[in-house]
């Protein structure tokens, strides 16, 4: 792979640190970091690289609320766009995966969580699948939900396909995280053999056709 680190994460820091290190050659210019939480990747990244943080609120350079608002950039505007965890939190995630696509000069980093694989790591663990995340439905509104329910195999279709509408290939794809204790289907099949339950966080590089490679 072209990309690639030996670190993990496990948290928002160190969610920065694994983004920084495993790609590090296309983050070396104009930054569109959306969803940026604390700027964690800012002081990551080489000392001569144009970052701005996108959020719901400060520290952010850029304060939009994707699901009402429009990202206020024009085409072409960053070399590299990252959207880290952030489409399957929005109702228009479709809309504000076009715009990425359009806002970047070169690519856009996308990761996406695997709920799927949440589930049913939750259903070995004799949750019965109660308390899970993001995806619940717990007494009192939560502060934040996921939208979308989906595999890993859904989501690489996704990005793929949608990514083509704006000349945009996939350069690389890979899960941060893989396998699942088996667990029995019918006639026997071991449903944590498939890639679409078994692979975690999906990570995806989109690339505009015309992009220079690294």
């Amino acid at each position: 792979m072209r990309y690639t680190t030996a670190l993990t994460y496990t948290d928002r820091p160190s969610k920065a640190a694994y983004i920084a290190d495993k790609y590090r050659a296309i983050l070396g210019a104009s930054v569109l970091d959306v969803g940026c939480d604390q700027k964690h990747l800012q002081p990551l990244l080489p000392k001569d690289a144009a970052y701005t943080g996108v959020d719901l609120g400060p520290p952010a350079d850029v304060i939009v609320n994707l699901d009402k608002e429009d990202l206020p950039f024009a085409a072409g505007a960053f070399e590299t766009v990252i959207a880290a965890d952030v489409l399957e939190h929005l109702d228009r995630l479709h809309h504000v995966f076009d715009r990425l696509c359009t806002i970047a000069r070169s690519r856009v980093i996308i990761a996406l969580p695997n709920p799927l694989r949440s589930l049913l790591l939750a259903l070995h663990e004799g949750t019965g699948g109660e308390n899970l995340k993001f995806y619940g439905l717990p007494t009192e509104p939560p502060d934040d939900r996921h939208r979308w329910f989906f595999g890993y195999n859904e989501a690489e279709r996704f990005l793929r396909e949608r990514g083509s509408k704006h000349g945009m290939v996939i350069e690389q794809v890979d899960a941060h995280e893989r396998g699942l204790p088996p667990i029995t289907g019918a006639n026997g099949r071991n449903l944590a053999a498939s890639p679409n339950a078994a692979h975690g966080t999906i990570w995806c590089v989109l690339v505009h056709a015309g992009a220079s490679r690294v």
